[in-house]
């Protein structure tokens, strides 16, 4: 039987944030697996560059595909035809303007998970459930699609919309969802404007902690010879 969405968003934090206790099978299971899988027998940083070059893709494009019911006709009788709607998401460059990108051949499937590698084994979701988020770029089809799926239907855990350190948002962000997001590093703006974040310590002899700001840089949105547009900007960005 498949878990609500309350026993999964537990489960969740639960693979989060513990480990198995010894002398349990859950424990001798992750024994098993780390000793006999030829991947996870790597030294952790050949693992962590096998990740990065499976899962940084770029940026992840989230969209909304709305359900449609046709009305069909099969010998005479008439049926609905239901296709099916959700959210679903599509891969892009990673400077690549996603809201002027216009591919009316690409389908939007909803599909369940980020990447395949995750659910395979408890160590492998520790390793890599949180690097589809922070090694790419992410933006939404819209100021409402972003509401709906962050918001409204709370569609990132907590650990997974913090790791997110590049997002494309075609709206200045308020402060509660900047604060909600938590990790965010840059934000670009639809109008090619990029916002970069920066701490300023305090100093010894203040009382006052260290302040948070964010540093606006120039760019503008070229057209590149695959017919879409890129932001180039005024400097280069530091790595996120």
């Amino acid at each position: 039987m498949q878990p609500n969405k309350e026993r999964q968003r537990k489960i969740r934090n639960m693979l989060h944030r513990s480990f198995p206790k010894e002398a349990t099978p859950e424990f001798e299971l992750w024994e098993r697996n780390h000793q006999n899988s030829p991947l996870l027998r790597l030294p952790p940083e050949l693992r962590n560059r096998i990740y990065e070059l499976v899962l940084d893709v770029g940026q992840i494009h989230v969209c909304f595909k709305k359900w449609k019911h046709r009305v069909q006709t099969r010998s005479g009788q008439r049926y609905y035809e239901t296709t099916e709607g959700g959210f679903c998401c599509r891969i892009l460059d990673r400077d690549q303007n996603p809201w002027k990108t216009i591919d009316a051949a690409f389908e939007c499937s909803p599909r369940r998970g980020m990447t395949l590698l995750s659910p395979v084994c408890r160590q492998l979701y520790h390793e890599t459930a949180l690097l589809p988020f922070r090694l790419n770029a992410w933006s939404f089809e819209s100021a409402q699609v972003m509401d709906r799926y962050v918001l409204k239907e709370k569609k990132l855990p907590r650990p997974h919309r913090r790791a997110i350190r590049l997002l494309y948002s075609p709206v200045v962000l308020p402060a509660p969802v900047e604060n909600y997001f938590g990790g965010l590093q840059i934000i670009v703006l639809d109008s090619g404007l990029t916002m970069v974040r920066h701490v300023v310590e305090a100093g010894p002899d203040s009382a006052q902690r260290a302040t948070i700001g964010w540093e606006v840089h120039c760019g503008t949105w070229k057209k590149s010879r695959g017919g879409g547009r890129r932001l180039v900007l005024d400097h280069a960005l530091p790595m996120t």
